[in-house]
């Protein structure tokens, strides 16, 4: 007889042989997870064998010991698993919770057998599948750029080739996902359900797809793999399996408890799981930007001003200019790029002033000045990166540098500027990942990224922070394998947060990343947004924390448009960075009449959040862009543009009650309307429609 567990809303259904989850169902929202019961499966876990590294137990197999039903709450326990290759003094313990509409789950471990336990997937959802409305389902989740990627589920799968049996899709936390969640959401019946991993601890973690039976290629929408035809399947089993799946790394003779995982059931799309994020991490730790000036600029200027091939474009005695020519498109910050020893992205981690461009002395006057003439400055910096080329490598910084399974240095990176052959990367300085969490780096790094401080600067933008997806195998690495490179650089981050602000009180950190866990220490992100749409997720869940958009070329008035309509700190890198504002007339002239308009709709478009735009409000031709901004005393304003040539036309109709509203636009008077309204919007411009209240 079945295993119920039930609260009202959801009841979930175990099968009492083996412990599988073979139904699990909202009743209000009329979802049912498990669509093919013959797929449930609770957990996997990995355990490497001598001479067999993929030897994965699988949970489906496993008699269940023990079922515990408490009111809305249960736990199953396995006691002694096995495989083809024997019995495993290993025990599981699975923990279920209702509450509400959420699920939570919980997996413990116990290893009592001679073998590391490398994964240990935390709870599988295995058998999803819809057959009658499989193209109305979608999964979204958030990339590492901070953009969501989303697709439809049953329909369109980026499944692998090379890699398991079965069609698997895999994504690691942090650096593939900035948030630990995916949504799978009913497009047209406006309700789906969330999927997280609630973990208080920043450690690796993997979300994981794979379909049964398999997938095939081809159709109209592209370059996906897609479900077959049920009609093809001749009665076999066809689903989709989803997972988290952790990295414990659990020694012989060790216990494990793994992250809650939260299913949680709502109306609405990807927007409420957003939300709902949001309101988990807000129990974790406070977020409070008020006084930080980084989180209230809206535009930069960023320029490299010394190349890892030896080029110089700027000494130190030019930053006051510098800053001038960015006062004048409106331009209140500098990132400055390549200060440091070797220039930019080279001889890291020496982050003192390269005697090529001047002295310590001169460059601590030349900030002074520019920060005298209202531009802040934020000096480039990097946290877990090092170059291989120098001695201090050779000498110590080798010891410390991230490795594979096999005590190898992981591949690296590094670019050149200014010839055909950096531009290929074949004559690049070479930086690769070290990890530090290791106390002697942490010393090391936290010394030198102190300099930016005794520097004066306001600031810093730690580049490729992002990038946090390696596992150090290292032999002397003193964390737990699957916690050290994200756990040690968060802590360093916040010691480095600490220590640049007892330096110097009011000192702000930019980043190229988005990851949840920063956003505490982090006003910006240093990014790019290179597409004419994307899906503003990170920005959605997290809107005091700033992304900027870098804009390279002298009319691209397109991606101005585009800050405008994300809420975006605009980024001139003109000339491809190598340039100054003054470099691109056009685009600066442009950019000062942009940040005039938002900065006098400050209230409107910058101190507000995103939210979905609906689909009745604003109607208009495909390619229309549109965002919905409200602002922190409820003011609702819309933001459209396009990439078209010609002129585009969109129909607004009343909204929140607001029967008028003032349209603004580039080079224009503000006018206002009566709703409804035909508004339109020129080629290469921008409108706001700023509803009265």
């Amino acid at each position: 007889m079945s295993v119920l567990v039930g609260n009202g809303k959801v009841r979930l259904e175990i099968e009492p042989e083996h412990g599988r989850i073979i139904s699990l169902r909202h009743s209000g929202l009329d979802i049912e997870l498990i669509g093919e019961p013959r797929l449930a499966e609770n957990f996997r876990i990995l355990l490497p064998l001598p001479g067999r590294r993929g030897h994965y137990i699988r949970g489906a197999a496993q008699r269940l010991a023990d079922a515990q039903v408490t009111g809305d709450s249960c736990r199953l326990i396995w006691r002694g698993l096995s495989s083809e290759h024997g019995w495993f003094d290993i025990e599981i313990t699975q923990s279920i919770r209702l509450d509400g509409d959420d699920v939570i789950v919980q997996t413990e471990a116990v290893n009592r057998c001679p073998h590391e336990i490398e994964e240990v997937s935390s709870v599988v959802l295995a058998g999803l599948a819809n057959t009658a409305e499989r193209d109305d389902w979608r999964i979204h989740y958030a990339g590492g750029g901070g953009q969501g990627q989303e697709w439809d589920i049953y329909d369109t799968f980026p499944g692998s080739y090379l890699g398991p049996a079965k069609p698997v899709w895999a994504a690691m936390y942090p650096t593939g996902m900035s948030m630990p969640w995916a949504e799978i959401y009913h497009a047209k019946a406006d309700k789906g359900f969330y999927f997280g991993n609630h973990d208080p601890q920043a450690r690796h973690s993997v979300l994981w797809a794979e379909f049964t039976p398999c997938t095939t290629h081809g159709g109209p929408k592209g370059s996906g793999q897609y479900w077959p035809d049920p009609a093809d399947l001749d009665g076999e089993p066809s689903g989709l399996s989803l997972a988290w799946v952790s990295l414990p790394f659990l020694a012989p003779g060790h216990s494990w408890a793994g992250p809650p995982v939260t299913i949680h059931f709502h109306r609405g799309g990807w927007w409420e799981a957003a939300r709902h994020f949001r309101a988990w991490s807000d129990t974790l730790r406070p977020i409070d930007k008020a006084g930080n000036w980084l989180a209230e600029e809206d535009a930069w200027q960023s320029t490299i001003i010394s190349y890892p091939d030896g080029t110089v474009r700027y000494r130190f005695s030019d930053l006051p200019k510098m800053a001038m020519e960015a006062r004048d498109a409106g331009i209140n910050v500098l990132q400055i790029d390549g200060w440091d020893i070797g220039g930019i992205d080279r001889d890291y981690p020496q982050y003192t002033p390269d005697p090529r461009l001047g002295t310590w002395e001169e460059l601590v006057s030349a900030v002074a000045e520019c920060q005298g003439l209202g531009v802040k400055v934020m000096l480039f910096t990097n946290l877990q990166w090092v170059n291989v080329e120098t001695d201090w490598y050779e000498r110590e910084l080798h010891r410390y540098v991230v490795r594979d399974p096999d005590g190898h240095i992981r591949g690296g990176m590094g670019w050149e500027y200014n010839t055909t052959l950096g531009l290929l990367g074949q004559t690049v300085k070479r930086m690769v990942m070290v990890n530090p969490g290791r106390p002697e780096f942490k010393r090391v790094i936290l010394d030198q990224l102190q300099n930016v401080a005794r520097l004066g600067a306001a600031g810093t933008q730690i580049d490729k922070f992002g990038a946090l997806g390696d596992v150090d195998f290292s032999a002397d690495n003193p964390l737990p394998r699957g916690d050290g490179v994200p756990a040690g650089t968060l802590a360093a981050l916040a010691e480095f947060y600490q220590q640049a602000r007892q330096e110097l009180p009011g000192f702000c950190i930019a980043s190229e990343a988005h990851w949840d866990r920063i956003v505490p220490y982090v006003d910006a992100s240093y990014s790019r947004f290179f597409t004419n749409d994307h899906l503003p997720t990170f920005g959605v869940a997290f809107p005091e924390y700033r992304q900027s958009c870098c804009i390279t070329g002298d009319y691209d008035y397109g991606l101005v448009n585009n800050c405008l309509r994300y809420g975006h700190i605009i980024n001139v890198e003109a000339e491809c960075l190598h340039g100054t504002a003054a470099d691109a007339p056009h685009l600066s002239a442009y950019v000062a009449e942009a940040l005039r308009l938002r900065r006098s709709l400050k209230h409107r478009i910058w101190h507000s959040r995103l939210a979905d735009p609906g689909r009745e409000t604003v109607r208009g031709p495909e390619g229309l862009r549109v965002s919905r901004h409200i602002g922190r005393g409820g003011e609702e304003t819309f933001v459209l543009n396009h990439f078209e040539p010609q002129p585009m036309t969109a129909e607004v109709a009343p909204f929140g009650g607001s029967r008028r509203a003032t349209l603004y636009q580039p080079f224009e008077e503000p006018a206002g309307v009566a709703l409804p309204a035909t508004v339109t919007v020129p080629a290469k411009r921008f409108v706001i429609v700023a509803c009265e209240q």
